[in-house]
């Protein structure tokens, strides 16, 4: 047996928590981009709420997406990326400055 197979594998890196993580990975379709958003109890108490901005900034960029507060996803297009970060960090801005962003902007 080997013993490599059952060790585990650890990872040294911080995460800085004063912003949500925004992950992209392929589609099985390869015609579009899942994104994954995920944030801190402390950062939805500030007024995050990643469901409201994922579902706006992939709406902007002809996705859709939803989900909670404090993690949401959507699919948007493939090529779409940067356009629906800049989306979602104009978006994220503007609810951690206390601005209520519910709707389309």
């Amino acid at each position: 047996e080997d013993k490599n197979q059952d060790e585990a594998v650890e990872y040294d890196f911080k995460v800085d928590s004063s912003v949500p993580i925004i992950a992209f990975a392929r589609s099985v379709d390869e015609e579009n981009i899942k994104v994954s958003a995920r944030a801190t109890r402390e950062l939805v108490l500030k007024g995050l709420d990643l469901s409201i901005a994922v579902r706006i900034a992939s709406e902007k960029v002809g996705g859709s997406g939803g989900g909670h507060r404090i993690a949401a996803g959507a699919s948007i297009p493939l090529g779409k990326e940067l356009e629906f970060l800049d989306a979602i960090e104009a978006l994220i801005s503007s609810q951690l400055a206390g601005n209520c962003t519910n709707g389309p902007a």
